[in-house]
């Protein structure tokens, strides 16, 4: 029963884009260590920018000095 916990920051990834996640990470795991995917859990944490620093800097600084 593999329990997969991916976080990124909020707005980085469509749903599209987790859906796939999601199917390929799946049919990885199957492949690789033969985990059945009705028991494979994948949970996607998005941090609001404000909640996420890196080298003493939220993201939301961290793009507001990069004009982002």
């Amino acid at each position: 029963m593999p329990y997969v916990n991916i976080r990124f920051a909020r707005g980085k990834a469509t749903t599209e884009q987790k859906e796939e996640l999601a199917r390929e990470i799946t049919e990885l795991l199957a492949r690789k260590i033969n985990a059945k995917p009705h028991t494979t859990f994948i949970i996607f944490d998005e941090v609001e920018k404000e909640n996420w620093a890196i080298g003493g800097e939220t993201v939301a600084q961290i793009h507001r000095r990069e004009g982002r």
